[in-house]
């Protein structure tokens, strides 16, 4: 990590298969020191930046990928055809993948370059509680990513992708921001949920109040929107827009921490969409006319298959198991 960055435009392939490894080993857990040494390489020169970024997401998304990966038959290839073959695989896959993805991963890699991030994350069907050395606590729901820094001034979070409740000790003098998408919220004594869906940011205030302004707004000076124990807010495209929650609606959007689902009148496409935050592979709605339909009840987030059972009991639903461990629903066909 400690060699000049190649100058030659021959060498770019040697840049990326470093920042592919480099990628991986954070991906697998490292230790803060190693950490540091793979964001000071990263820093070293601006091409290293941008063919990590490319790199790491694309390991993210193969980490999905991998549990319906269909396996390579033994037969296909000689052994040593066999190695470079499977190197060959995934060094398209990689170069595949970074495409789609540089876009959103560059734009986090300088925030990483800053001294003492820690990163933590959760599997598919994951959740976990990191306590923090302020004595905050983070608590991840399935398929997250959280970067914490602090300093002597501050206490910086970014949600990366996924949703976390954050419950967030007392310091005046070190203001609590959580960035998510173009969202930024700043707690003032506070315990607060934060979802980061395909569209919007998606605040839920369970206690204290939260400031929360959108884009490149500074949240410790614009005045911003200030969302108080029991309401939320979403935020788009430099909107933010406060939300009403009753009883009910606050407690759905916070069930996941006990680990639970509520469902009250959604439709069966929001529904599915639930349960396929934790599942590796998949329910699909194979007939559009069944995504309208309204269901409602409490199930654990790993009860699928009790959720399938109750849904093609009540519903003339079929659920069809299919190859690669999904499900399909479909309309049951008339006698």
């Amino acid at each position: 990590m400690g060699d000049p960055p190649p100058k030659s435009c021959d060498n770019r392939q040697a840049i990326e298969e470093q920042a592919a490894a480099h990628a991986a080993r954070l991906a697998c857990g490292v230790s803060p020191a190693e950490r540091q040494e793979i964001y000071a390489w990263v820093g070293a020169d601006p091409r290293h930046a941008v063919a990590f970024a490319r790199m790491e997401a694309a390991w993210e998304a193969s980490e999905r990928l991998r549990a319906a990966a269909p396996p390579l038959e033994g037969g296909a290839w000689g052994d040593a055809d066999a190695q470079a073959g499977r190197a060959r695989g995934r060094r398209t896959f990689v170069f595949g993948a970074m495409a789609a993805a540089s876009a959103a991963a560059a734009a986090t890699v300088g925030w990483r370059l800053l001294d003492n991030v820690e990163l933590y994350r959760t599997g598919v069907g994951e959740r976990r509680i990191v306590a923090l050395r302020d004595g905050s606590r983070v608590t991840l729901n399935t398929a997250s990513t959280v970067e914490v820094s602090f300093s002597a001034a501050e206490r910086r979070l970014r949600l990366v992708r996924g949703e976390g409740l954050f419950e967030v000790a007392h310091d005046p003098r070190r203001p609590f921001v959580v960035e998510a998408g173009a969202a930024r919220f700043r707690a003032l004594g506070t315990a607060f949920n934060v979802r980061v869906r395909p569209d919007v940011v998606e605040l839920t205030v369970t206690k204290g109040v939260v400031a929360v302004v959108a884009g490149e707004a500074d949240v410790d000076r614009m005045p911003g929107a200030r969302i108080a124990a029991g309401g939320g807010a979403v935020v788009r495209s430099g909107a933010v827009a406060p939300t009403t929650l009753d009883e009910q609606h606050l407690r759905q959007r916070t069930a996941w921490q006990g680990g639970v689902l509520e469902f009250d009148g959604e439709s069966l496409a929001q529904v599915v969409g639930e349960f396929n935050r934790y599942r590796r592979q998949p329910i699909v709605i194979g007939d559009a006319r069944l995504e309208s339909l309204r269901i409602g009840g409490r199930f654990e987030v790993d009860e699928a298959d009790r959720f399938l059972t109750a849904l093609t009991s009540s519903f003339p639903i079929e659920a069809i198991a299919t190859t690669d461990g999904g499900v399909l629903l479909v309309g049951k066909a008339q006698p």
